[in-house]
């Protein structure tokens, strides 16, 4: 992992194939990208079509946090503000950068149990690798982990890549708990980031598929939007070093369409 001021450098091997993601770069070319089979590039400026390059645009829910926190607060609908005072009012505390190991665990059998796992393990991020690229919080209640959210951020920018909760939701009062932690974590990380001088708050992937803001939400796009941020355009600059890599990783994406 390589950290300029206004990008993230991210490297992944996956057998003989590596993957290097940048993020938040300025345009293709301004920085140095290690060797790799395919390379991706993560910004929120569109760059119109660019030769050898396969272009995605997908929607994003931000935040500005160079607003004041009353701001902020004042655009949060009135559900999630209830949410956040009862999380912190029952005890609910966060914190940064710990229990790394334990996360990890809860956050695999979160994914075995949304289904979200895939035969090669592209999108399930490795102990080590969550530890050396980003930044995790954490939410816990009587020493007990309810869940977690982990984070890439540069010098202005940051995004939620992934997020695990314990699947403790057999009673309403299981559940209540958990949404509680939930908002009150995305709260207490939009304060922490402000804190680092840090811009722009992006809740993570809205919808790949969806590019229109006005279609239909699920659930996970409402919870964001209630937050009150701006529904913004994310884009996806994607250049493969040989015909071979590229028949692999569309044949992975196929695959997992069917799942």
């Amino acid at each position: 992992m390589e950290r300029f001021s206004h990008m993230l450098i991210t490297e992944r091997k996956f057998g003989i194939f590596t993957f290097v993601n940048v993020y938040f770069a300025e345009m293709p070319g301004t920085a140095d990208i290690p060797d790799c089979d395919v390379v991706t590039y993560h910004t929120y400026t569109n760059w119109g079509e660019i030769k050898g390059f396969e272009r995605t645009q997908y929607l994003v829910t931000k935040i500005d946090l160079s607003q004041d926190l009353d701001a902020i607060w004042n655009k949060i609908k009135r559900q999630h503000k209830r949410h956040i005072r009862r999380g912190e009012k029952n005890g609910t505390k966060i914190t940064v950068n710990k229990n790394y190991e334990k996360f990890h665990r809860i956050y695999k059998n979160f994914f075995k149990q949304k289904n979200y796992m895939d035969s090669f393990g592209l999108k399930f991020l490795s102990l080590q690798f969550m530890q050396k690229n980003g930044i995790l919080l954490i939410a816990e209640n009587h020493g007990e982990i309810i869940g977690g959210n982990y984070y890439f951020h540069d010098k202005y920018n940051t995004f939620l890549v992934d997020s695990a909760y314990q699947r403790i939701e057999t009673t309403i009062e299981n559940k209540k708990q958990s949404t509680d932690a939930n908002c009150y974590l995305h709260w207490e990380a939009m304060k922490y980031f402000k804190n680092m001088d840090i811009v722009n708050y992006d809740f993570g992937d809205v919808s790949r598929d969806d590019t229109q803001i006005n279609h239909t939400m699920n659930g996970g796009e409402y919870f964001k939007r209630c937050f009150g941020g701006e529904v913004v355009p994310r884009y996806e600059y994607r250049k493969f070093n040989s015909h071979f890599s590229k028949l692999l990783f569309h044949a992975w994406n196929f695959l997992r369409s069917l799942l």
